[in-house]
């Protein structure tokens, strides 16, 4: 699983789409269970966004958009247009946003790397070398020792 903390709060991230029609872009799989993404998390922004005054022309989301063929099905079903697609998924995801949409993407998110859930449910920040774990720390604690948050915008 890719581990992944947002790196603004809602009202910044307004005034950097205000007067822009935008497009929520959203993962299902790790931005959802890093708790800052999903299609719910991607809906109720999209939903707040539009309340404030962005022209919001949609949400997509799906599992794993890093697999550029999901990428590309997620443009597709797109009605309407837009000129910026505010991506809340890890780099790839990102990445593929951009090469599927050919639009310019905003990504308010830090991806930190790889880790897992762990038996409590908490996400975990880790790093296996040979076979052998070298780092592993609790992400909600990265995220916040860092002024970052792992949490939906809205």
């Amino acid at each position: 699983m890719t581990v992944m903390a947002r790196d603004r709060d809602y009202e910044t991230l307004l005034e950097d789409v205000r007067g822009r029609k935008v497009l929520v872009w959203t993962c299902n799989t790790c931005a959802r269970l890093c708790n800052i993404g999903g299609q719910d998390a991607g809906q109720r922004l999209a939903d707040r966004l539009s309340l404030d005054g962005v022209e919001v022309a949609g949400c997509v989301s799906s599992s794993a958009p890093c697999f550029m063929s999901k990428a590309d099905r997620m443009a597709a079903s797109v009605e309407g247009d837009y000129d910026l697609v505010v991506s809340v998924n890890c780099d790839m995801g990102a990445r593929n946003a951009a090469e599927a949409t050919g639009r310019e993407v905003l990504n308010p998110v830090v991806t930190f790397g790889t880790g897992y859930i762990d038996r409590d449910g908490r996400n975990r920040l880790a790093t296996i070398v040979c076979g052998r774990t070298v780092y592993d720390e609790d992400a909600e604690e990265v995220a916040e020792r860092n002024g970052l948050w792992m949490s939906p915008f809205v």
